[in-house]
């Protein structure tokens, strides 16, 4: 009987297309493709999914059916989405994962409200809540990132600079622990990114380098540290630079541990 195993992230989980509509696999596409007999592979990963969003379509997606094996692939820290009301149909709400987008339906929450120490928050609380549902429901998983979530964009000025690049990654990589704002705890004491960090299990990460803050490396370490390359297309993975990230990670740290294959 074939092993079932829903995968959820952003875009670098989710196939591209080229100029001419062709699609450009991503690894997901690769492990369904070549272990077609061996796996059914659910991916309802999302180009522009905030870590909210992720952990919600996993919440549900889990309860939906019994899965041999989630994989969650977290994305950067600053993205926000919420279930905005449709101005067409103002009694139905949707998200809009518009990714690092300032404008658009993210224009005054980029204004007003955000912080990197928000950002830090929102992020590790997102992991957390994701690894004790799962766990309190007896589900097996694993949690990989688009990069080192402490090094990647945060900053307003970063993300500025990010949609300038057209999304260079490697352009603004900081460490986030240094730029996040200090919480005053002036009329509460609300200051959790200790407790928070000291509850995640950061053995339920697959982290591609051992650079740790507390955070290791990513997809985008991966490609850059092991490959000496960057990502070719639109910066995200090409075909060919996904399917040896599913042959050379995915595969032996993953699916053969986890005896899925």
């Amino acid at each position: 009987m074939k092993k079932s195993i829903l995968v959820v992230g952003c875009s670098f989980s989710h196939h591209m297309e080229d100029e001419n509509l062709n699609k450009v696999k991503a690894w997901p596409d690769w492990m369904s493709e070549i272990l077609s007999e061996q796996l059914y592979v659910c991916n309802i990963s999302l180009p522009g999914a905030s870590n909210e969003l992720i952990k919600r379509m996993v919440t549900k997606k889990s309860m939906e059916q019994n899965w041999d094996h989630i994989i969650i692939q977290w994305s950067t820290i600053d993205r926000w989405d919420y279930p905005i009301s449709l101005d067409e149909h103002p009694t139905f709400v949707r998200y809009w994962p518009n990714g690092s987008n300032l404008g658009q339906k993210n224009e005054n929450f980029y204004k007003y409200y955000y912080s990197v120490y928000g950002a830090v928050i929102d992020t590790l609380e997102n992991i957390l809540f994701t690894q004790q549902f799962l766990n309190s429901e007896n589900i097996s998983y694993s949690m990989i990132t688009i990069g080192n979530l402490f090094t990647l964009s945060s900053t307003i000025q970063q993300i500025k600079n990010l949609m300038d690049k057209g999304g260079d990654y490697y352009s603004v990589r900081e460490n986030v622990l240094e730029k996040m704002e200090r919480m005053q705890n002036i009329f509460v004491d609300a200051d959790s990114v200790p407790v928070l960090l000291n509850k995640i299990d950061l053995d339920k990460f697959l982290f591609t380098d051992d650079n740790k803050n507390p955070f290791g490396g990513g997809m985008l370490e991966w490609i850059y540290n092991e490959k000496k390359d960057y990502p070719k297309y639109n910066w995200h993975f090409d075909g060919i630079q996904s399917y040896d990230f599913f042959k050379e990670f995915i595969k032996p740290k993953i699916l053969i541990p986890n005896g899925l294959i």
